[in-house]
């Protein structure tokens, strides 16, 4: 029997500023947004999602300030699957099947049978910096999502920042 470990994503290069602009940007305020939770609640009918929050990711931490139920608050980036999506935050990120992904194969949502399918849109700051995301995940795999409904999902991702208090 083989045992494989989950591998965070790296930070990166530009991390301490990418922190700064994520304690900058107001967001961190805004743990239970009504318009987050609403815009939260499209992402995931949009999708097809069982569930769909707004996340930021700050120094070791994947906070969850919005989303369709449960789990707002202070989770672990070390296990955070967005993590891996600020790293490329131009595409949307896709995983049609954890289970069958390397990297998170030992995730303990993903060992848990919480997240099979998941899909990330960035939340980029005025400069450029990804400050977390906007995803949907569900328990049972799915496609490559459509060209439509992710220009949709980055579409939500850049309104974010928008109604800032």
């Amino acid at each position: 029997m083989s045992v494989s470990l989950y591998s965070p994503a790296p930070f990166p290069s530009n991390e301490a500023r990418r922190n700064a602009a994520v304690r900058s940007s107001g967001l961190l305020e805004r743990v239970r947004d009504e318009r987050l939770t609403r815009m939260c609640h499209d992402a995931r009918r949009l999708v097809g999602g069982s569930w769909a929050g707004i996340t930021l990711i700050v120094e070791d931490a994947q906070i969850v300030i919005a989303s369709t139920g449960e789990n707002i608050g202070r989770h672990s980036r070390a296990t955070s699957m967005s993590s891996h999506a600020i790293l490329t935050p131009d595409t949307v990120f896709c995983v049609r099947d954890t289970q069958a992904d390397g990297r998170f194969l030992s995730s303990p949502f993903v060992r848990v049978g919480l997240i099979r399918y998941f899909v990330a849109a960035v939340i980029r700051d005025h400069v450029g910096f990804g400050l977390g995301t906007l995803c949907v995940s569900r328990r049972s795999p799915g496609t490559q999502i459509d060209a439509a409904a992710a220009d949709k999902l980055k579409q939500m991702a850049g309104e974010v920042l928008a109604g800032r208090p």
